[in-house]
């Protein structure tokens, strides 16, 4: 039987409620939640006297509002980079470095999980199998020094993400290569099962499917983030009336699937993310609705077990 707890990706506060102080309230107030996977897009990872005041002031604010912070998580400026799988040497160990950065920054603030993006392949790169090979292969290393530095700071798992596009991380075998548990000297390098992202061009059948990734998936993902979306595209929309109508996500569905799957405890991250021309109040209203919507399927669903 699989426990569940529901929180919210940060992501929504982005250009609206920026400081800790500001989404906080909302978090706790008018969502009803408590726990937090804090998005990147808040923090500015490269600027080097000011990381530790970052974290203190993100751990405080978490903890005086009584919130859980969970994880941190990349977010849409880190998604717009080619990160670890740059065609650059340079330019991947910096990203590289970004990363060390990011765990530091996740130790320091108490969360005990970071990941997100990890990298994409260049158009050339992709379409060039020595290439895309090579890169793999080193993706695959950076990913082993950076569990190994999470291991010594008191992180314990490295997250990857399913995504969208055809040159990233996007389908469960390819996501598969890239999975690893936990040793003495490794964080696990675990999987964030996006529901969203079953779009990716040129796959079909089981790969488009999203309840197939949580039913076969699921077990090896602790974190599934939770966005209202169609077979089309990426959309991060709320969960309300309207787009829970256009939408394929169904959330009693979602339950049952990762019930299936084996999984043990999942953390159900709400990963909503506004257009950034909407109207500031109605993004507010939608987080509730969403908040409340996957609160009443969780209640239910629990009800129904024997």
């Amino acid at each position: 039987m699989t426990d569940y707890r529901l929180g919210i990706n940060t992501c929504f506060a982005v250009k609206r409620w920026p400081r800790p102080q500001d989404w906080a309230p909302i978090v706790r107030d008018d969502l009803g939640l408590t726990l937090v996977q804090h998005s990147f897009d808040l923090v500015d990872l490269d600027v080097d006297a000011d990381r530790d005041g970052q974290a203190a002031e993100l751990a405080a604010t978490c903890r005086a509002a009584g919130l859980t912070l969970h994880s941190t998580f990349t977010g849409l400026a880190a998604y717009s980079s080619n990160l670890l799988l740059h065609p650059d040497d340079t330019t991947r160990r910096r990203a590289e470095a970004w990363y060390r950065r990011a765990i530091d920054l996740t130790a320091a603030a108490g969360a005990t999980a970071t990941g997100g993006h990890v990298g994409a392949w260049s158009v050339a790169d992709w379409r060039r199998p020595d290439r895309r090979r090579a890169l793999l292969t080193s993706l695959q290393g950076a990913l082993e020094r950076l569990a190994a530095h999470a291991r010594t700071v008191g992180v314990d798992t490295l997250y990857v993400e399913n995504l969208a596009a055809e040159r990233e991380p996007s389908t469960m075998d390819g996501i598969r290569h890239l999975l690893r548990p936990p040793d003495p000297d490794h964080a696990a390098v675990a999987l964030c099962l996006d529901v969203g992202h079953q779009c990716v061009p040129h796959t079909s059948g089981i790969e488009r499917d999203p309840y197939e990734w949580l039913r076969r998936m699921g077990a090896v993902a602790p974190i599934v983030q939770l966005q209202q979306s169609d077979a089309t595209a990426d959309h991060h929309w709320p969960f309300t009336a309207t787009t829970n109508a256009a939408g394929r996500i169904v959330a009693a569905d979602v339950l049952a699937a990762l019930d299936a799957s084996g999984a043990t405890e999942v953390d159900l991250i709400l990963e909503i993310i506004p257009p950034f021309e909407a109207d500031d109040d109605e993004v507010r209203a939608d987080l509730v609705a969403s908040a409340e919507h996957w609160r009443q399927a969780l209640d239910a669903h629990v009800a129904a077990r024997p």
